[in-house]
């Protein structure tokens, strides 16, 4: 049935790098002094389990990380290993060794589903009921080709800047001889020789606040309560930085600025402290907008530009602009021929509270304030899963997976196995969400998370029942409930899965556009419901409203994008969402800008497809932050 084939090498070689030792199984040769060092992996892997469905084969390992989800192709396992070191280390070689085992196999392996839009009401076969990609099932040889790739990147890890050296191992399969060749035996060689002298050693501060001089007299108690638990602040305004850097855009600038921060003050967090100026288009810390166009939106608001500062690039620690291909389109991913490759690691860990008023920044402050020095587990310890049946059969979905539902189990395994009393607000329990005074009862009574999984809009959210097929929709917040919000300074973290629903750069303005532009008859009809016109985002006005709402929140500043039915879990939000919480019970990080960024982090080392694929880069590009990154969670 099946048989051994021989051991497969791959050789990947650098001229000169910058990469911290780590990993299991490594042994170390140790060179003389600036001399190189070889350290080897060795991993033995388990027998692949490989299941027969209905129609398709499907082959996981016990020792994946993922599984290859490029539309209509062979959904092979993975397995990733993720080894760091330190900036300024001289990377020489690293060598992939295989040995695999081939086994035929009684029908084809399954392709994978494309990705659905959470804003689609008729979710398209191709997701349901995925295709196979004749350029790959009818064609001879292996998927993929390549047995292994390397990708490498710059960012922070527990607070040092290191270079991630990621090793993707591949099962290949052979389509035309039903045959999948896994691997059984891993072995990995890296080659590398330490700094001569240490890179980014400034450590005068730790937060930059950048701000307008509208708000900083009404920030300075957050500087001095910061200073205070030993986060050493400094705040500085939009107008010195356009300024000082006069030959940039007013994004360019601030990205500029932040990394002369690193490099002078060695700061590790950055709070962008402003938005829209009140309803107009202006702004007083301006939006990114990206330049990702993976569907009818032609870009969206993302703080990551601000957050990744270096790449590596031919062994050399580089500024990363996001404009690898020079043509002045920042960001930009066209096609597969026409796009930026970026490093997208956060080299800082950025937070953003988008005041459009002076009178919200008391507010928050003082919510930040309260919240840190009095939070106590008597309701810190309780927490809120709100779901149902994100893609039911109306929207064309299959009966009895209830994916909002299965995400949000991750969070309660997560949260329960760190002493949480978790409230599921689940549509297929009866009675228990009927509206969403149900929500803001729960929210009222004092909790520590909320993790809503459904369908939002940046004035709404909720899900359908569980095997909806009439088109129900029960709502789980409007903008309209804010003021029902009296919860004090029992503040939930709030991680909102939906679309748009932190869409900080929405403005009334719209409604004058997009009528002169559009006419009354098409925004009646179509604009008026996309409620880009409405005064603030639900996931700002939580933060933002006073006596209660939340301490933060998380959501998309664009469309939302998940898997349908049994591959909710294969990547895109139903894997980011919770992954802020394993991040937070898992990996034992308690600060919230660092939590927020390792489920970034882990999405680029372990999912990997953000440089291929248009809608795995936007689900880490639009993930943003409302709040404060340097927020001890649960308080000190």
């Amino acid at each position: 049935m099946w048989g051994h084939i021989p051991m497969k090498k791959i050789t990947i070689l650098f001229l000169t790098g910058i990469i911290v030792l780590s990993g299991l199984g490594a042994v170390t040769t140790m060179g003389a002094e600036n001399q190189p060092i070889t350290q080897d992996f060795s991993y033995t892997l388990a027998t692949p389990l490989i299941r027969d469905e209905e129609t398709y084969t499907l082959v996981e390992l016990e020792e994946m990380t993922s599984h290859l989800m490029e539309e209509g192709k062979p959904m092979v396992p993975v397995i990733t290993k993720t080894y760091t070191y330190p900036v300024g280390t001289i990377l020489d070689d690293i060598d992939v060794s295989f040995n695999t085992q081939a086994y035929q196999l009684a029908q084809k392996i399954q392709p994978a589903p494309c990705p659905v839009s959470l804003s689609d009401t008729v979710i398209t076969q191709a997701a349901i009921d995925p295709q196979p990609d004749n350029t790959v099932y009818m064609q001879a040889g292996l998927y993929p080709q390549e047995s292994s790739q390397v990708r490498i990147g710059v960012g922070l890890k527990d607070g040092e800047r290191v270079l991630y050296v990621n090793v993707d191992c591949y099962a290949q399969y052979e389509p035309l001889e039903d045959t999948i060749y896994v691997p059984e035996e891993i072995e990995i060689t890296v080659t590398y020789q330490l700094p001569k002298a240490s890179v980014l050693t400034a450590d005068e501060y730790d937060l930059l606040i950048i701000t307008d001089e509208t708000f900083t007299d009404a920030l300075q108690p957050l500087v001095d309560h910061k200073n205070n638990q030993g986060i050493r602040t400094i705040m500085t305004k939009t107008q010195h930085i356009y300024s000082t850097y006069t030959d940039y855009t007013n994004p360019e600038a601030i990205k500029l600025s932040i990394k002369d921060a690193i490099e002078e003050w060695g700061i590790e967090y950055v709070l962008l402290a402003g938005g829209r100026k009140g309803q107009t288009f202006q702004w007083y810390v301006p939006e990114f907008r990206s330049n990702n166009n993976a569907d009818s939106e032609s870009g969206y608001s993302t703080d990551l530009y601000y957050a990744d500062i270096y790449k590596y690039n031919e062994g050399e620690l580089v500024f990363d602009n996001w404009d690898s291909n020079g043509n002045g389109k920042v960001g930009e991913y066209r096609n597969m021929f026409t796009k930026d490759v970026m490093d997208f690691y956060p080299d800082v860990i950025i937070g953003r509270l988008p005041f459009r008023y002076l009178s919200q920044v008391s507010v928050v402050v003082d919510k930040i304030i309260q919240y840190e020095t009095t939070a106590d587990d008597s309701w810190f310890k309780n927490a809120v899963v709100v779901s149902g049946d994100t893609f039911p059969p109306s929207r064309g979905g299959s009966k009895g997976w209830y994916e909002g539902e299965l995400e949000t189990s991750i969070t309660v395994g997560l949260l329960e196995s760190a002493g949480f009393n978790v409230e599921k607000l689940w549509l297929s329990i009866p009675g228990v969400w009927e509206g969403s005074q149900d929500v803001t009862d729960q929210i009222n009574s004092g909790a520590g998370f909320i993790h809503y999984a459904g369908h939002g809009n940046p004035a709404g959210w909720g899900n359908h029942p569980a095997d909806d097929e009439d088109h129900v929709f029960i709502q789980g917040f409007q903008l309209r409930d804010m003021r029902k919000y009296s919860n004090g300074y029992e503040l939930p973290i709030m991680v909102i899965g939906g679309c748009h629903n932190a869409q900080f750069n929405v403005t009334m303005s719209h409604i004058l556009t997009e009528i002169r532009g559009h006419g009354l008859v098409k925004f009646l009809t179509y604009y008026m419901y996309l409620m880009g016109w409405v005064p603030m985002d639900g996931a700002s006005w939580f933060v933002m409203e006073e006596g209660g709402g939340a301490i933060a929140t998380m959501g998309c500043t664009g469309y939302g994008y998940g898997y349908v039915n049994e591959n909710w879990d294969q990547g895109l939000g139903g894997w980011i969402e919770p992954r802020f919480f394993d991040a937070y019970t898992n990996q034992s990080k308690d600060i919230l800008g660092e939590v927020h960024d390792q489920a970034i982090i882990d999405y680029i080392n372990i999912i990997g497809n953000v440089n291929n694929d248009q809608i795995d880069r936007k689900t880490i590009e639009q993930w943003v932050l409302i709040g404060d990154p340097t927020l001890k969670i649960g308080g000190y």
